[in-house]
């Protein structure tokens, strides 16, 4: 019984899956969900090249090997940051573009 509650329930979720793909809202929900998970990784990598780094400097001598390994990091924090910005700055316009859309009358 209880199986086939999951595979009624499973069911259920890939039709109304198969349904809200086709809204671009969703999809674009979906894209900034994945946006947003891959830039936490990334900046929780980062966090930890951080610490490495901190940890790193205070040694009193630093290997090429170890300092070749965080530039790496730091790339990606900047990559991640970079997308952010823009991702926040396209977000801003079509929220500004829709705002300008609508006449001041029907907003509350």
């Amino acid at each position: 019984m209880p199986h086939d509650i999951l595979n009624s329930m499973r069911a259920l979720r890939e039709e109304l899956a198969q349904r809200l793909s086709l809204v671009p809202e969703y999809r674009a929900l979906v894209a900034l969900d994945r946006s947003i998970e891959e830039i936490c990784v990334i900046l929780q990598d980062s966090d930890a090249a951080m610490d490495a780094q901190a940890a790193f400097a205070q040694q009193p001598s630093s290997p090429p090997q170890a300092v070749a390994q965080a530039q790496p990091q730091a790339r990606k924090s900047a990559v991640a940051t970079a997308f952010a910005e823009t991702l926040a700055a396209k977000i801003d316009q079509r929220v500004a573009a829709r705002a300008a859309a609508f006449p001041q009358a029907h907003r509350a």
